[in-house]
């Protein structure tokens, strides 16, 4: 009898189904805490920049961790920028704290690439990023690069879309002054074009970022409102102003393009309804929001996303398009430096890069 308790418990309460509830819960209480978030945007923004006003020595330390880096092995060796080497420009996503790169930027050093790593306030809206982009690409160029490959990682694709198409960048004008370096390729890697809901979810990611600071050291309770106020989160969301207003515009044909989604998913469709079924006893009066969340989630199972960004949501018209196995970091990064498995994307992204030269 005990034995089949034991057996029914491990089977109704599996370590999966349990965070699968609990990621319902969690993104129910989100969904409903921005409902209105469009709107709070400018307010955030507002909070912001107080806060940057009233410590201005802390927010200058943080921005020393601000721009564009080398590659932290090409830092160590003080070797002189060899202008000979192609240079590859890594941008991560939304709340990574730096490990996004771990497998491929070593890879891209080996193989005779400049490599240079973008850090940016990544909780900021996407246009104040791209903007930051910009400025620093300005600075590149000053040093001698003239050209440049960009990888992007998840929102990283949406900052480089919006510095490559945005009439307040101006990005093809200043290129044809030769003011920042020409562009050659762009390989987005699981990028949300269309959005994601998880974007609802921003409050796990941000803990994450800044407890791996603080582990490194670097990091104290102002780094949270100086990296930004949430109003990524509200530019990642499905039809958001900014996503709208990005997807309207033409894309750059001086460039070569190419995106890469992921196919995983942790849920099948029996776990969704099961979940969405408790929820609903829990909290009936918010069933719709409910369910919108489970059909994102069910978005996600037979092979139609990464966990984080369905496969749509990665697709744009007239951009060639494949698909790899694996989650939104797996696909990219393994999860320790000792694994010395491939991550399934970069035997990609070195095939495209290589074709650009």
């Amino acid at each position: 009898m005990k034995k089949n308790r034991t057996k029914w418990l491990k089977k109704t309460f599996s370590p999966l189904k349990i965070t699968g509830l609990a990621l319902l819960l969690i993104a129910l209480w989100q969904v409903v805490g921005n409902m209105h978030s469009e709107n709070n945007k400018q307010l955030r923004h507002q909070v912001r920049q107080k806060i940057v006003a009233t410590f201005p020595e802390q927010a200058k330390v943080f921005s020393q961790n601000i721009g564009i880096f080398p590659y932290l092995k090409m830092a160590q060796d003080a070797r002189p920028i060899d202008l000979n080497r192609p240079s590859v420009v890594l941008v991560h996503g939304l709340d990574d704290p730096g490990k996004v790169w771990m497998n491929l930027a070593p890879a891209l050093d080996t193989l005779g690439y400049n490599v240079w790593l973008l850090n940016y306030p990544n909780d900021q809206p996407i246009t104040e990023s791209s903007l930051l982009f910009v400025r620093e690409l300005q600075d590149l160029r000053k040093r001698g690069v003239t050209t440049i490959n960009i990888v992007s990682h998840s929102m990283g694709g949406l900052i480089s879309r919006d510095l490559l198409t945005s009439p307040s960048v101006q990005y093809k004008e200043l290129q044809v002054e030769d003011r920042v370096p020409k562009t050659n390729t762009l390989i987005m890697v699981a990028p949300p074009n269309h959005g994601s809901q998880v974007a609802r979810l921003h409050l796990l990611g941000e803990i994450r970022d800044h407890f791996v600071r603080l582990m490194n050291g670097g990091a104290n309770w102002l780094d949270t409102f100086f990296d930004g106020a949430g109003e990524a989160q509200i530019d990642l969301l499905p039809d958001s102003v900014f996503l709208t207003e990005l997807n309207q515009r033409p894309l750059p044909k001086e460039v070569d393009l190419l995106i890469i989604a992921g196919i995983s998913s942790p849920w099948n469709k029996g776990d969704i309804t099961r979940m969405k079924n408790k929820i609903k006893k829990i909290v009936p009066e918010f069933g719709q929001q409910v369910d919108m969340i489970g059909e994102f989630m069910q978005s996600m199972i037979n092979g139609l996303g990464d966990g984080l960004v369905t496969v749509d949501s990665t697709r744009l018209q007239g951009i060639p398009h494949i698909t790899v196995k694996g989650t939104h970091l797996s696909m990219i990064r393994n999860i320790t430096t000792e694994s010395r498995r491939v991550p399934p994307a970069i035997p990609v992204i070195i095939k495209k890069l290589a074709a650009a030269q």
